[in-house]
């Protein structure tokens, strides 16, 4: 079989999974680009979490092959991305926000190396921002160990996600792919950045909260070390956080930083049951590896 037609059979088992929110614009331009570098054929799922107007007529007759689906009342994020993982039927899940997708690179692959390296769960791929420069995909690198990846573009096994627990539904919002590469790390899965797929991510400022997002940003960044983080470092971990004051990106709202970081404490006791720290080994393996690109 050539290698053209090797791909060609890989790429038909990815699955492509959108929430969105508030943004048809972006979504159009991110299923445009989609259908133009050759995913027209992939399943896709696009789940409306809970907008305020109505899914446009003329976009589900653009994209007659995207399944739609709505949800009136908004679940959040991380439900969602939960949702399409078990909606899908492809082994892979090309999980994308609807304002990111694929610009430079062959998914199929990254599906090709996946096989090859059973014991990696997920994959990073190359974030570009709104309209920075594309990287030459052989320029970037091998794959290679990273601590986690970055929801706006990723690849999972999507049977083994589901199987290791998917995400942690309660962070509702931020912080959930640490949770879930540090929850796979537990059980013997590690996480790879697969820099030769390259996502632009739009970064679109339709329907952003800056302050919930500050909120959540540093309570989930406390709860994820309160809760895998052995100890003592699980509470250096969230008392470091508070550091996001310092931080120009996030300290726009030190308001809502500070509710943010009380609230972890307040989960982390609540939800205590579910503390399952990493070893010190393991733990001191993870912290000597690199953040991804993003």
């Amino acid at each position: 079989m050539s290698i053209k037609r090797v791909l060609a059979v890989k790429s038909s088992q990815v699955g492509i999974g959108i929430t969105t929110r508030d943004r048809w614009d972006d979504l159009a331009v991110t299923l445009s680009e989609l259908r133009t570098k050759g995913y027209e054929d992939a399943e896709t799922i696009v789940i409306d979490d809970g907008s305020k107007e109505p899914l446009p007529k003329a976009l589900r007759a653009a994209f007659p092959k995207v399944r739609f689906e709505r949800v009136d009342h908004s679940l959040g994020l991380v439900v969602q991305r939960n949702r399409l993982a078990a909606m899908l039927s492809s082994t892979y899940y090309l999980s994308l926000d609807d304002d990111s997708f694929p610009v430079a690179g062959n998914v199929g692959d990254a599906m090709i190396w996946l096989d090859n390296h059973p014991t990696v769960a997920a994959l990073a791929l190359h974030i570009v921002q709104a309209d920075e420069g594309i990287p030459e995909p052989e320029a970037l690198g091998d794959p290679f160990p990273v601590r986690y990846y970055i929801g706006c573009g990723h690849l999972l096994r999507r049977k083994q996600f589901l199987d290791l627990g998917g995400y942690l539904e309660r962070l509702h919002y931020f912080a959930e792919e640490n949770d879930f590469c540090l929850k796979a790390l537990r059980q013997g899965f590690s996480t790879y950045a697969y820099p030769a797929v390259v996502i632009r991510h739009k970064r679109t400022p339709i329907a952003r909260n800056s302050a919930k997002a500050a909120r959540y940003y540093i309570r989930n960044e406390a709860i994820v070390g309160l809760l895998h983080f052995p100890f003592p470092f699980s509470f250096f971990r969230a008392v470091n956080c508070l550091q996001l004051l310092r931080n120009p990106a996030w300290n726009l709202h030190p308001g809502s930083l500070l509710l943010g970081w009380i609230e972890a404490f307040v989960c982390a006791i609540s939800w205590w049951s579910l503390r399952r720290p990493l070893s010190m080994a393991q733990f001191r393996a993870w912290k000597k590896l690199p953040l991804p690109k993003q």
